[in-house]
């Protein structure tokens, strides 16, 4: 794939924010002809640049509790062990750290089924030291509403509303989604772009089930349709996960400032701890986030751990710096 320019990362965008929009949507948000736009696109998703995928939030149709796992690894078996991670249908999003050696992972497990997790399968990994596991309390930024600072607030609202990041955990889950409803997502986490038609031709039902599945299902939290891509190509070379400790009762206050800024991708809190997942276009960008954030009124400590591998993201698996053809999503 030949380097992306200004217009590349303007539909990157417009897909990060609303990975079905419509060329047509899109070219009029960003100012361009319609055909300019759909070419460009549809290069972009052939090339593998980008991937729109779909997956079901375990949390809204299962008891399943997000997890924050990190592990220290023996530094020669660190990338055997994060790709063991990444190959988990519990994990979410994978990567290796760079300023130790260590990997972190979102996973979503029964609470049932955290001992045979941590004291069976992962006791058997090569070069495992140790690890900490902490369960994630309340979202304020997935990276279903991420707003990398490429397009304007209007121009991103004209795609589609803002997130709501509490739909990552809501208060009550669903249940197990009916057939018809684990048919149109699995269909579409082959091809996120797929139209209405195509899938109702594909699963013999009517146009108007398949649209008010899907819009029922999206807005509830049910179903995530997210644009996955190599950062790096975006614009954003530079990725970290921060751990921000927090003074009593700052959390929330904390976690909707971080879920504002435009270098947050994803952001969650465990007790009096924030994580947050940031992309940054320049060492100089992230050296001001976290002197920013030393400076705020609650925070009682701020530490960055440069990504140097993905392994997953968004239930993707990574091989050689981009995501694969095919995913078969978290096991629910």
């Amino acid at each position: 794939m030949e380097q992306l320019d200004t217009l590349d990362r303007q539909i990157l965008a417009a897909l990060v924010r609303n990975g079905r929009a419509p060329w047509r949507l899109i070219a009029e948000v960003l100012g361009q002809q319609e055909r300019t736009v759909a070419r460009r696109g549809n290069k972009l998703l052939e090339s593998g640049v980008v991937r729109i995928n779909a997956f079901v939030n375990p949390m809204a149709v299962s008891t399943k509790t997000a997890f924050l796992l990190r592990l220290k690894v023996t530094p020669r078996y660190l990338r055997s062990a994060c790709s063991w991670l990444a190959d988990l249908e519990e994990s979410a999003w994978v990567s290796g750290l760079a300023g130790s050696n260590e990997g972190v992972a979102e996973l979503f497990l029964p609470n049932d089924g955290l001992a045979e997790l941590l004291y069976e399968r992962l006791a058997d990994i090569d070069g495992v030291q140790s690890f900490t596991m902490t369960p994630l309390f309340d979202y304020f930024r997935t990276p279903s509403g991420w707003r990398p600072d490429v397009l304007d607030r209007e121009q991103y609202d004209a795609l589609h509303s803002d997130e709501n990041g509490r739909l990552a955990r809501p208060l009550g889950h669903h249940g197990p989604l009916d057939e018809t409803n684990l048919m149109i997502a699995r269909h579409l986490q082959n091809n996120g772009r797929a139209s209405v038609d195509e899938i109702a031709s594909e699963l013999g039902v009517s146009k108007a089930t398949v649209s008010r599945r899907l819009d029922t299902m999206t807005g509830s939290g049910a179903l995530f349709i997210r644009a996955v891509l190599d950062l790096n190509l975006f614009g954003f070379p530079l990725e970290s996960l921060l751990t921000i400790s927090c003074a009593g009762g700052e959390t929330q206050k904390l976690g909707e400032y971080l879920a504002g800024l435009s270098l947050t991708r994803w952001a969650a809190a465990s007790g009096d701890q924030l994580h947050a997942q940031v992309a940054a276009a320049t060492m100089d960008d992230l050296r001001i986030l976290v002197n920013e954030l030393h400076g705020r009124e609650g925070v009682v400590s701020a530490r960055s751990s440069m990504f140097a591998e993905v392994f997953k993201r968004s239930t993707l698996r990574y091989r050689d710096g981009l995501p694969e053809v095919h995913t078969a999503g978290l096991a629910l």
